[in-house]
């Protein structure tokens, strides 16, 4: 699960087989090890749930956390819909922004890069 921050913003892409683990445990979990001890990481979470209506998010002393509500997750993984979005208010009239995506192969990746992404729409297009 790629983790992208931009200024309010939170973007999360998974690729095939995360999309397939999200839909199958309702919850992804990754971490950025910044130290020699896992004190010393960055915990980013996307759960699925039905306690909330819309993309929300977090941020306490472990990391981030995302939620979705579940149908909506579920409709997103076993469709064609790119993406689930939502903002939240973050306090001085602003917004967060919540992005969750399926990672697409990039048209100019390597296999290496674009292992386990979704097929992307431009494929095969020209400029």
């Amino acid at each position: 699960m790629k983790l992208r921050l931009q200024f309010n913003s939170i973007r999360l892409r998974l690729k095939r087989s995360e999309v397939e683990q999200f839909v199958r445990t309702g919850r992804l979990e990754e971490k950025i090890i910044f130290g020699d001890t896992g004190d010393d990481a960055l915990h980013y979470v996307l759960e699925a749930t039905e306690e909330i209506s819309s993309p929300r998010a977090g941020f306490n002393a472990g990391g981030i956390h995302v939620q979705v509500p579940a149908k909506m997750a579920l409709r997103w993984a076993s469709g064609s819909e790119i993406g689930i979005e939502g903002d939240q208010p973050a306090g001085n009239k602003m917004r967060l922004r919540i992005i969750i995506e399926k990672d697409f192969a990039c048209l100019d990746g390597t296999e290496e890069q674009n292992f386990d992404t979704f097929p992307n729409p431009l494929a095969g297009t020209k400029c």
